[in-house]
């Protein structure tokens, strides 16, 4: 009995050290997610018929993106022009309070409605997420979302060009408003469809920065 009573009172011992390194684990996974993601919360575009109703304080986003190769070709694979799978990013910096908000999964074709806190917002960054690393550039550009509005971005012709470990994309945007009214109602309930304001930003072209991974370390490309 006192054998057993021992093996128990050892096997105890164990899981509790055993649920002290997995908390541990999940401690610095979290401190490591937040400085990633530098205290941003992270937002991904409505989907295609959404019920959602507007907040008061809320309003809508609505813009396309339109990936180009560097001559303005449509991509021969959904993989180009960075050899693998990749996503993109937008960081979003509200002006008033200096909250940050990254939203993640936007279109490399296509529309893309988001759903905001009223406010002025800069656009900081985009990146794009790769199996390598992460791609990043600077297109600044500024919005306003207004409450239960509809803010129109329009349509993002990014050309890119992208090497081993540099590159570069311009951003040229066209005003296609009657698409944009089509776009609004295919991703919201007719009786939520607000009243449409454009905010088209300037052309700009901008280098692209590669943030290498290997091996857990990562290796930034010079600018």
């Amino acid at each position: 009995m006192r054998a057993l009573a021992t093996h128990l009172a050892t096997q105890y011992k164990r899981s509790i050290e055993r649920f002290s390194e997995s908390r541990v684990f999940v401690t610095l996974l979290c401190l490591s997610l937040v400085i990633t993601l530098g205290c941003a919360s992270v937002r991904t575009p409505m989907n295609p018929g959404s019920t959602d109703s507007l907040k008061l304080d809320e309003g809508l986003v609505l813009g396309r993106i339109q990936l180009l190769g560097s001559n303005g070709e449509q991509f021969a694979s959904p993989d180009r022009p960075f050899r693998g799978p990749f996503h993109i990013q937008w960081r979003l910096k509200e002006e008033s309070f200096g909250k940050e908000i990254v939203i993640d999964d936007l279109p490399r074709q296509g529309p893309f409605v988001l759903k905001l806190p009223t406010g002025s917002y800069q656009l900081t960054e985009i990146s794009f997420d790769t199996a390598l690393g992460i791609w990043q550039t600077s297109l600044p550009a500024s919005f306003t979302v207004s409450p239960q509005g509809c803010t129109y971005l329009g349509t993002w012709e990014l050309r890119m060009r992208a090497g081993f470990f540099d590159g570069s994309v311009s951003r040229q945007v066209i005003d296609q408003r009657s698409m944009a009214e089509r776009d609004v109602k295919a991703f919201v309930n007719d009786g939520l469809c607000p009243p449409m304001i454009a905010q088209l930003g300037p052309a700009r072209e901008s280098p692209l920065i590669l943030t290498f991974r290997t091996q857990g370390t990562e290796l930034t490309s010079p600018p």
